[in-house]
């Protein structure tokens, strides 16, 4: 038997309609499900010491003013070396071991881009329309071809997940910041260039900022307008039988 509920739908004012219509405008009505899978999905990547964080948590926080649940999802590599070099000190016995003492192999990569990936679909479907990641499988796959010195497997592409705008960040004017935990001036604008070759071999959306931070941001958050006023595009519902 059909009950139909609030039928004038004064409680929940939602429609498919209305969702098609403007999903942004009805994010509230979603379920987290939806959310994940409308979200879009912007991710600023770069060479280390590049701006790279600062920019994504400026991002995140600019939109999260029209969306106050905005979500910033922070860079794993970085947290996962931490884990692993705290674990190759307590298995040695020696706090001394450091960095170059690690020894990296394709499943730390993957496990990087994978728990990166769980993250992003968490915070996906709990945020707003616009969800800003500090580097994602793709960046990985290019850390991976660094450290490894081989070209990382076609399986990274599965962790790659819905993107659909990449934020490169120029070195240009940007002084290099040694914190211990990078390589080194010369490495950056090598690495800088892999970006940059492998976005465009690959045709995926990108734009790169350059200049000052304000510039930086303007031009970031121009994108990502820009991606917002396409839209979405929904199949046509179903026809009555």
């Amino acid at each position: 038997m059909h009950v139909p509920v609030d039928p004038p739908r004064e409680r929940f004012p939602v429609s498919g309609t209305a969702v098609r219509a403007d999903p942004a405008a009805n994010w509230e009505w979603l379920s987290p499900p939806v959310r994940g899978y409308l979200a879009r999905r912007v991710v600023v990547v770069g060479a280390e010491s590049t701006g790279t964080t600062t920019l994504a948590r400026a991002l995140a926080g600019h939109f999260g003013g029209r969306w106050p649940e905005t979500r910033y999802v922070p860079e794993y590599g970085r947290t996962y070396t931490e884990e692993k070099l705290a674990a190759a000190r307590r298995a040695a016995g020696d706090p001394s071991l450091w960095l170059d003492d690690l020894v990296w192999e394709p499943r730390d990569f993957a496990l990087i881009a994978e728990r990166h990936l769980a993250l992003e679909e968490a915070a996906a479907r709990a945020g707003s329309p616009v969800l800003v990641c500090d580097t994602d499988a793709f960046a990985t796959a290019l850390w991976y071809e660094r450290y490894l010195g081989e070209p990382a497997p076609g399986t990274f592409r599965r962790h790659t997940g819905r993107h659909h705008l990449w934020i490169l960040t120029d070195p240009a004017g940007v002084p290099f910041e040694q914190d211990g935990w990078r390589d080194g001036e010369s490495v950056r604008l090598r690495m800088h260039g892999r970006f940059r070759e492998e976005l465009e071999r690959r045709g995926l959306p990108h734009v790169t900022v350059t200049g000052p931070h304000e510039a930086r941001l303007g031009a970031a958050v121009e994108a990502v307008e820009a991606l917002l006023e396409k839209g979405w595009s929904f199949a046509a519902p179903l026809s009555p039988p």
